[in-house]
Formats: C-alpha cells, sequence, structure tokens
C-alpha cells in the first residue's frame, strides 16, 4: 500500500496539488453558501483540525532521527501529510476568499483578500517551507483568525470591535496551546523555532489589526444582496416593498452606474438588502455623497442610521432617502457604523424630461 503511494505521489506530485487545490475551490464555491449553516462551519472546523493534526505529525517526524531502513516510509508518510496540509489550508483560504469577497467593496478591502489570494495561489509554489515549524504555525494562524473573525459574530449574535479583538486573541491563545501540546513531543523543533515563532505570530496579529481598523477588512459576515435608487417607494402590509423605478437598458451590465432622471429638489429613495447570519441584530449607514466638481472631491449630503437583522437568505431590507437632490455624480455607501464598507450604489442625477419608461416591482 505504501509503495503505490510512494511512486503514485513520485510520478504525479507536480500535477496532484494544484489540481486538487482548484478543485477544492470549485467544490467550496459549489457548497459554501451561508456562514451561519452546521455543514458549513463543520467542514471548516474539519479543516482546522486535519491542519493542525498534520502539523504536529510533520514536527514530530522532523525530530525523530530515522534509520536507513526506514527513510523511504517516512518520506512517504511526510509527502502525504504536506498534501493532507496543503489540501486543508487551502480550502480554509479559498472559503475565506469566497466569504469575505461577498461582503463588502473590492475598492476598499483590497489589500486584504490580496493577501488571502497570495496565501491560496502561493500554497503550491511555497511547498517545501512547509517543512519549517515557523511558517507551517504562521500560515495556519492567519487561517485561524481569518475563520474566527467571522465564526464568532455568528455564534455570538454580535459585531463590532470588541468581537474582532476577541477573535484575535482566542486564536493567539489556540496557537499558543497548540505549540504547548507539540513541545511536550518535538522539544528540540519548538525550542529552534521560539524566536521567529513569536516575531511571526505577533506580526501578523498586528497586521490584521491594522487591517481591521483602517477598514481593509469587509465586514464579515454582512454581505449587500441587492440595492437600488428609485423614485417612489412604500413598504407593503406583509413587509415587502413596493418600488418606482427607471427601467434600465439591457447593456446595463456594460455601464453599471445608471442614470436617474429626477426633479430638482425632489426625493430619491435607496432600498439595500443586507444579509447576516441568523440571530445577528446590528445597524448599517446609508451615506448619500454628491461629487464636487470644484472641490475635486465626495461630499456627504446626510447619514441615515438603519437596523437590521439577520436569517433571511435574500437579506434584510431597509430604506434611506434624500431630498432636495440636484444634477450631478452621486453615490450611496451602505456601510457599518464605523465606516466598513458593505456595498456602494453608483449613479448620476440628471433634470427629467418627462416620458421615462418607469416600472413597479415588489421586493
Amino acid at each position: 500500500m505504501l509503495d503505490r503511494a510512494r511512486s503514485f505521489f513520485r510520478k504525479y506530485e507536480r500535477y496532484v496539488s494544484p489540481v486538487t487545490l482548484a478543485l477544492g475551490f470549485v467544490f467550496d464555491n459549489l457548497t459554501l453558501r451561508r456562514i451561519d449553516v452546521f455543514y458549513s462551519n463543520a467542514l471548516l472546523i474539519s479543516y482546522l483540525l486535519i491542519s493542525a493534526g498534520s502539523i504536529m505529525i510533520l514536527n514530530i517526524h522532523e525530530s525523530r532521527r530515522a534509520s536507513r531502513g526506514e527513510m523511504e516510509k517516512r518520506e512517504t508518510i511526510h509527502a502525504i501529510v504536506v498534501f493532507m496540509l496543503q489540501f486543508c489550508l487551502g480550502g480554509l483560504f479559498s472559503a475565506s476568499f469566497l466569504f469575505y469577497s461577498k461582503s463588502g467593496s473590492i475598492v476598499s478591502s483590497w489589500p486584504f483578500l490580496l493577501m488571502i489570494v497570495g496565501y491560496i495561489t502561493g500554497n503550491e509554489l511555497l511547498r517545501k517551507n512547509y517543512i519549517r515549524l515557523g511558517f507551517q504555525v504562521s500560515v495556519f494562524f492567519t487561517a485561524l483568525f481569518s475563520y474566527l473573525i467571522f465564526f464568532l459574530p455568528v455564534i455570538l449574535g454580535k459585531m463590532g470591535d470588541a468581537i474582532f479583538l476577541l477573535s484575535g486573541i482566542a486564536s493567539l491563545m489556540i496557537v499558543g496551546l497548540f505549540i504547548y501540546v507539540l513541545s511536550w513531543f518535538a522539544p528540540d523543533r519548538i525550542a529552534k523555532s521560539a524566536p521567529m515563532l513569536a516575531l511571526s505570530l505577533l506580526g501578523l496579529f498586528a497586521f490584521i489589526n491594522a487591517l481591521y481598523f483602517t477598514n481593509l477588512i469587509p465586514p464579515i459576515p454582512l454581505a449587500l444582496k441587492e440595492a437600488g435608487i428609485y423614485r417612489a417607494l412604500a413598504r407593503l402590509p406583509d413587509g415587502t416593498y413596493q418600488t418606482l423605478g427607471e427601467r434600465q437598458k439591457w447593456f446595463r451590465f456594460f455601464y453599471p452606474d445608471p442614470t436617474i432622471h429626477a426633479e430638482p429638489g425632489s426625493t430619491l429613495y435607496a432600498l439595500s438588502a443586507v444579509f447576516a447570519p441568523a440571530n445577528l441584530a446590528t445597524d448599517i449607514v446609508h451615506e448619500w455623497q454628491y461629487y464636487d466638481e470644484e472641490k475635486k472631491q465626495w461630499i456627504t449630503a446626510s447619514t441615515v442610521d438603519l437596523g437590521i437583522t439577520g436569517g433571511r437568505d435574500s437579506g434584510f431590507r431597509t430604506f434611506s432617502e434624500k431630498s432636495g437632490i440636484f444634477p450631478g455624480l452621486w453615490r450611496v455607501n451602505v456601510e457599518t457604523p464605523r465606516g466598513q464598507l458593505i456595498g456602494r450604489l453608483s449613479f448620476s442625477i440628471a433634470p427629467s424630461k418627462g416620458g421615462e419608461a418607469l416600472v413597479t416591482e415588489v421586493k
């Protein structure tokens, strides 16, 4: 059995890892729809446990001197365990990318998403580094921290600065406990890597916190499912909304920023549907801004605080209105109270000439 595994990995080692990583990414994309369901969390926690076990096995093997007769056997086990570690960490980062990319705007959170993409693409390129304890634990810590950022709001039913800090502290404590247990079985590996471990973990902790407090991490677990600008809006008795808006051209896909025709001084409505996990209640903000051509900057015209609750697949619908509008470039930022961008509606306002095609919808 081991001989077959050894020959298989030696022959197809170059192809097995990237192919399985790609298949894992497709699998995650098709199956991980919501972050507040049992299946998603069971899968991701399994990835974490297998990753931790793989790191443990790798370092126990590295710490023991093998005789020549055992070298081939250990090389085979080593190759299999490294493959399992790569696959599970790749699955964790691909799942993180899927969830984080759905939550927030790429414009505001690209550094964090770029870091996750870097881990995914570098998973194969940095394969030889998986024999280094410092590298293994650093990648594992990043995956764990990224997971707890959206897992704790789901189980605690709240989000904010305190929950984010708790995610980081919990990640440090879990990894610290893991290192302590590993020191029982591979004390020489821990002693040799201790300075690098401490430096890398504290550095990553500080870096991810810096990204969060500069609003470069998406507001996970919130996600903008739908949004639009309308001339009129009314809430119906069943909780849905009846909207009156302009019929958009069929080629709007290629020009995502529509032109809204309205009388100067009239009122427009912004309707947003924001997904949040079940049992999570939080606040969002609609920030209405216009572009000042003279100052060459966006000016905030008004902000509206809104409350949402979670559990609805299509998102919790709520709206804001802006009176006294005038022609020009406008946008509505859908944000958290601390300024994390969930999504953005950009549009132009032009004077109404009458006769625009209007459509009434229930949302």
